[in-house]
């Protein structure tokens, strides 16, 4: 993991935004039952599936900017499945 794609570092600052929301909103998310908790495990768990994916690719992909591109991609296709559903 000695490469720095575009895919690691958006997935690597998703990730740190849902740590420091967590971690400033935890009474309002922790409240009554709890499902806000939830949620922001589902979603972090989402951010770690974006890098793992971003690894097997930079196995089988040799080209950094092909990478790069195919990261790109999926970046702008995952902050609009983010946006349309928090809208």
């Amino acid at each position: 993991m000695k490469k720095w794609t575009i895919l690691r570092a958006y997935f690597m600052v998703y990730l740190a935004c849902c740590i420091i929301y967590t971690i400033a909103k935890w009474k309002i998310l922790s409240y009554e039952e709890g499902w806000g908790v939830v949620a922001m495990v589902g979603l972090i768990s989402m951010g770690l599936v974006g890098i793992l994916a971003d690894f097997i690719m930079t196995l089988i992909i040799n080209n950094k900017r092909i990478l790069n591109g195919i990261g790109l991609l999926i970046a702008i296709g995952f902050s609009i499945m983010l946006w349309i559903e928090l809208k």
